[in-house]
């Protein structure tokens, strides 16, 4: 699944952390938008601006892209203070490398920590090819979206331990992987829709002086109707966030291994993939004495080596950018 082995367009808009831990929340409205400008550097055969393939061994093309977009957050808090509804993007997710744009609810418990149940509806999609395989003739574009339900939990029984939950769909527009040069029972093999599953299991302790060391291990299955596309992944990550008195940042490092289910028609050999991710983000508050402004950058780097050279991938991104919370 491309989303999780490339670094999401929509991560521009990071900032370094979730806010300051155990931040209380106020009744009524609330929430952010940033706007961001950046440059992203892909190599992966699924760029769309390659629109021939001569060899399924080609050598993937590099693709370059200047961008300038705003996001934002938005969040209700009862009167109560302890329930809130929200749409947008978590932040802490954004820190950490990861996009979701979600509506949800979450409710704060008192030494048992922060709940939250929320519905991702696929409002962004992606891009991809609608039979990545055909050769010596012009491929057709097609998009991808993931719908998921989503569970959170931080701070369980007020540990440092937090953990999360989702299951969706992966669907195509228009699936035809395999229709040019396969046969039927080749073409059912490559479908890429798709039931996910994510777990993940975290832990983050402050070890002193605004230092948080966090480190999780997540797994992943993409059960996808064709069993060469199926896989399944585990994966970890490490972080270092640094709370300063004005600015802070968070540098994460990643590693997944994904395995697939069955032997690739294509290829003739069944898919393995080692996946890499580091990255910085910064945000420094207050710039020239604007009050709820921030400062905030970000810069990535993926790589996915695969045993297949078809699916070997890495990309870049850099930005920078404005944040005004309200």
């Amino acid at each position: 699944m491309k989303g999780y082995s490339l670094l999401c367009l929509a991560v521009i808009s990071a900032s370094s952390y979730a806010g300051r831990p155990n931040q209380d929340w106020d009744p009524g409205f609330g929430g952010e938008i940033s706007v961001v400008t950046g440059y992203t550097r892909s190599t992966s055969q699924f760029n769309t601006d390659n629109k021939t393939l001569s060899s399924p061994n080609q050598k993937a093309t590099t693709q370059d892209s200047f961008l300038i977009a705003p996001i934002g957050t938005l969040d209700y808090t009862f009167q109560s203070a302890d329930q809130q509804i929200f749409f947008g993007t978590r932040r802490s997710d954004i820190a950490l490398g990861r996009f979701h744009l979600e509506l949800g609810y979450r409710q704060k418990f008192e030494d048992t920590g922060i709940f939250s149940f929320s519905f991702v509806p696929g409002l962004l999609k992606q891009k991809t090819w609608a039979d990545p395989f055909i050769l010596n003739e012009e491929r057709e574009e097609t998009k991808v979206k993931t719908r998921a339900l989503r569970l959170t939990a931080e701070k369980i029984m007020g540990s440092n331990f937090s953990g999360e939950l989702a299951v969706g769909h992966q669907s195509y527009d228009d699936e035809k992987s395999g229709f040019a040069n396969f046969t039927p029972q080749e073409q059912t093999l490559l479908n890429r829709e798709a039931n996910i599953l994510f777990a993940q299991g975290s832990y983050s302790q402050f070890v002193g002086r605004g230092m948080m060391l966090r480190g999780a291990l997540n797994y992943t299955r993409i059960n996808s109707e064709g069993e060469a596309m199926a896989h399944t992944i585990y994966g970890g990550e490490a972080s270092i966030i640094q709370l300063l008195r004005s600015s802070s940042f968070a540098f994460t490092v990643s590693y997944d291994h994904a395995t697939f289910d069955t032997i690739n028609p294509v290829f003739n050999q069944e898919q393995k993939d080692d996946r890499w991710g580091a990255f910085l983000a910064y945000e420094y508050r207050q710039p020239f004495g604007w009050q709820n402004w921030s400062a905030i950058s970000l810069i990535g780097y993926n790589q996915s080596q695969s045993n297949i050279t078809f699916y070997d991938e890495d990309s870049l991104l850099a930005t920078v950018g404005l944040n005004y919370k309200f």
